[in-house]
């Protein structure tokens, strides 16, 4: 150690946090957060940074320190109007309390963000564009919510237990074109730097919480001017990373290895007692096959090929259609294929049967769809819109 100074029919599976377990070499040094003092840690096995052993003036003006901590220097962002519906992506964010009532909101895209002084205990997303916004929080008595999708509040009905750290990743056409990032400031005076894409960021294991948040969109065409190293206030950072291996890896705030759910970026992970699995497993009901690096396989026809008997099921929530092919006795069990689909609010819920479906279909102009099921009085799923000038 050296020191220096709601759905047709859902899968579902809860993500909590994992670790890849070592003993790196930490380094240690004083440094100043806003009007903080704080020793910033770095594992030394490639985790973002943390912070500890902060302390806060006993006369801490927080909204000054909220103010000066750099939430707006992303100003309106650098997102472009996407090409298929001509409209800048975009996300409309609120602080709420444990009822769902609207503490405070604004949108990514304008040169603002959002401070409630005494915290918040959830929090409320809507977007724009063609994208799907993920994201979950954590608190000091409930630890990590389950991950919640665009126009769903996190789910959290104690005033008193507010938000101390927050996961946020996003899909679709944006997520593409564009990374999710999000700066915090927290009660004690703390301003941690940008994450992104998923990472977290906050407090575990210390009695603070979250007062002001800045979510943006930045292209990523760009570099993001910002710094993005010191990430949460905690022994150790928690969530995914890319290890000294160049895999991915998993610490959790208390140092102990985690058997659970985990993403990097929209890449979802097993960890079993902090290794990443692989080859066919059976978890929470389910049989995944995960590949060499230990990502779940999303199309597994070039590993089972086609078996003509399969039984789909959409998710009207998430907009994910997931093809299931059986597992013998055990029913239809295998997510076999998993993709990003389109319905409307009158797409009935129940079990059905499919009449007709197409490969491919247009829609409009240039505008194409694939993988189309109708089924019930001519209604019909399919996957994202599709733009091109010829099919081949």
């Amino acid at each position: 150690m050296r020191h220096t100074k709601k759905a047709v029919a859902i899968m579902t599976a809860v993500m909590t946090m994992a670790m890849t377990f070592t003993t790196p070499m930490f380094s240690f040094a004083d440094e100043s957060f806003g009007a903080v003092t704080a020793t910033t840690v770095d594992a030394g096995n490639g985790a973002p940074k943390t912070v500890t052993n902060v302390n806060s003036p006993a006369n801490l003006d927080l909204g000054a320190v909220v103010k000066s901590a750099g939430l707006d220097a992303l100003g309106e962002g650098n997102t472009p109007p996407d090409p298929i519906l001509g409209v800048t992506p975009m996300l409309h964010y609120e602080l709420r309390d444990a009822a769902q009532n609207k503490i405070t909101g604004t949108e990514s895209n304008l040169n603002t963000y959002l401070y409630s002084p005494h915290g918040f205990s959830s929090i409320y997303f809507e977007h724009q564009g063609i994208a799907r916004f993920y994201y979950r929080a954590y608190t000091k008595k409930h630890g990590w919510f389950p991950w919640q999708n665009s126009k769903e509040g996190t789910p959290n009905g104690d005033n008193s237990d507010k938000i101390q750290a927050l996961q946020i990743r996003v899909k679709g056409y944006t997520g593409t074109m564009d990374d999710v990032y999000y700066k915090v400031v927290l009660n004690d005076g703390t301003s941690l730097d940008w994450a992104k894409n998923g990472q977290t960021t906050g407090t575990i294991g210390t009695d603070k919480y979250i007062v002001a948040i800045k979510i943006a969109l930045w292209h990523n065409t760009e570099t993001f001017p910002q710094a993005t190293s010191v990430l949460m206030e905690a022994n150790n950072y928690e969530g995914t990373y890319i290890g000294a291996d160049g895999k991915v890896a998993y610490s959790t705030a208390s140092g102990a290895p985690y058997t659970g759910w985990a993403f990097y970026n929209n890449d979802q992970y097993y960890f079993h007692e902090g290794q990443r699995v692989t080859g066919w497993q059976y978890i929470d009901g389910l049989k995944f096959y995960f590949n060499e690096d230990g990502t779940v396989a999303r199309d597994l026809e070039p590993i089972m090929g086609l078996t003509g008997d399969y039984q789909i099921k959409y998710n009207k929530s998430t907009r994910t259609m997931t093809i299931y092919a059986k597992d013998g006795k055990n029913g239809y069990i295998i997510p076999f294929k998993t993709f990003m689909g389109t319905s409307s609010t009158d797409t009935p819920v129940g079990s059905f049967k499919t009449y007709a479906k197409y490969r491919w279909k247009i829609m409009h102009d240039n505008i194409y769809c694939q993988y189309l099921n109708r089924f019930k009085d001519g209604f019909i799923i399919h996957s994202h819109l599709l733009r091109c000038t010829k099919l081949k």
